[in-house]
């Protein structure tokens, strides 16, 4: 991989980048006008275990139930599939909870509503709950992120016009890609690639903000060149002959989070047994999609329209990591996606670094280590994880330090990587 290079002097800066001021904007533009229009709701939890999936609860429900009914947003990914299986095969019925799923096309609709007070809980990319809790941009609440939702699971998705073309983050120049949200790894993880190749992704590189559902529509008519974005949107575009898979992001860094579980404190603190039992039933979903050989059931059960909406061979592709990757090859990677929750603080600490290294967060007051550690522990809620996943059997060993594009990312020194350039 080539080594960043000197730049010249900044030109312009490219139009329509979300800044943590302009956040605002996300009510009355076009991610608004889908909240305007209405969220797609769900209509409530729709009809449960379809296929007739005997699923016996792990856990008993944390004592009795201060509330039963629970609003959960989540948005129609792969990286989703514990929220929804816990839903899909009654997991959530089991433990004596009425879970009503919220879904959102767009994370800018899922955060306003968060913020406004409609959501108790929900889906969230892993930076969003940091900046609604820190109050980084537009709204806040305070916020808790006990579990991740899925590592892994992403990937850089180009048209097919760019294979052979497109060797290294150099040879992007002058293209335009997609992103789900400016407060989601997938920006912060592409942004760090790209600068690898010695390129200034706020004026080398094209990147635009938008949904998930309609990059493979954009790719496949050429508004776009690609995207680093969530599956299965990634194996959709090689099913439909629009691109290819340029990389996964494993391939970047290896156990990367991308989605969490985020919950109110407000509501937490209020019903200390139901989020307990949310988090039981959301782990124990977890465990059971995390296990090489229910994958493709899975794949199966979240298919319908009323979760995922897709074929369920590309599902199964992205779930069970049996792919195409629409150059002709075939491939096998167990790991493409995975689910276990432990929230690690590395991914947090790393999440903030970026945010702060692009501009979408304040760098006063961090300082030292300690200043991160103490705002990531704000938000990061292992003391109630913790217990709930250790018998449910997962892995709960704290990530020391993290490998990040060949690079070691170590959280009790994180300053280097607030730089435009990382050196490190």
């Amino acid at each position: 991989m080539n080594r960043p290079h000197v730049h010249s002097p900044p030109r312009s800066r490219r139009p329509g980048r979300l800044t943590r001021r302009s956040l605002l904007g996300l009510g009355g533009g076009a991610l608004g006008a889908g909240l305007l229009s209405g969220c797609n709701p769900t209509g409530g939890t729709p009809e449960t275990n379809p296929l007739g999936i005997d699923f016996a609860a792990a856990m008993e429900p944390a004592g009795e139930l201060e509330q039963r009914n629970v609003t959960v947003g989540f948005v129609p990914i792969t990286c989703s599939s514990p929220i929804i299986n816990a839903a899909a095969m009654g997991i959530f019925e089991q433990y004596g909870l009425n879970v009503t799923l919220q879904r959102y096309t767009g994370w800018g609709e899922l955060w306003i509503a968060f913020v406004a007070g409609e959501l108790d809980a929900t889906q969230m990319l892993i930076p969003m709950p940091l900046g609604i809790h820190h109050n980084f941009a537009a709204g806040h609440r305070a916020t808790r992120l006990p579990y991740i939702t899925n590592t892994n699971g992403q990937a850089i998705t180009l048209g097919l016009q760019h294979e052979g073309r497109v060797n290294g983050p150099e040879d992007f120049e002058g293209l335009t890609l997609a992103v789900p949200f400016d407060y989601s790894g997938h920006n912060l993880l592409l942004r760090d690639y790209l600068a690898l190749g010695g390129l200034d992704p706020d004026y080398d590189v094209g990147i635009q903000v938008m949904r998930p559902s309609d990059m493979v529509a954009a790719l496949n008519v050429g508004d776009i060149d690609g995207f680093l974005a969530p599956d299965p949107f990634n194996q959709r575009a090689v099913a439909i002959g629009a691109g290819y898979l340029y990389t996964l992001s494993k391939e970047l860094w290896d156990g990367h989070p991308c989605c969490s579980f985020a919950v109110a404190d407000e509501f937490a603190a209020a019903n200390p047994n139901t989020y307990a039992t949310l988090l039981r039933a959301i782990g124990d979903s977890a465990m059971w999609t995390d296990q090489p050989d229910h994958r493709s059931l899975a794949a199966e059960t979240m298919a319908g329209r009323a979760f995922l909406s897709q074929d369920p061979a590309v599902l199964d592709a992205v779930l069970s990591g049996n792919y195409e990757d629409g150059t002709g090859q075939e491939l096998s990677v167990e790991d493409r996606i995975g689910f276990q929750p432990y929230p690690h603080e590395s991914y947090a600490i790393w999440a903030l670094t970026q945010l702060q290294r692009w501009d979408l967060a304040p760098t006063e007051g961090y300082d030292s280590a300690e200043d991160y550690q103490s705002a990531v522990r704000e938000v990061l809620d292992p003391d109630t994880a913790v217990p709930i996943l250790e018998e449910l059997g997962a892995d709960t060993s704290p990530r020391e330090t993290e490998t990040i594009i060949g690079r070691t990312f170590d959280p009790a020194d994180p300053l280097p990587w607030t730089s435009k350039q990382v050196n490190v």
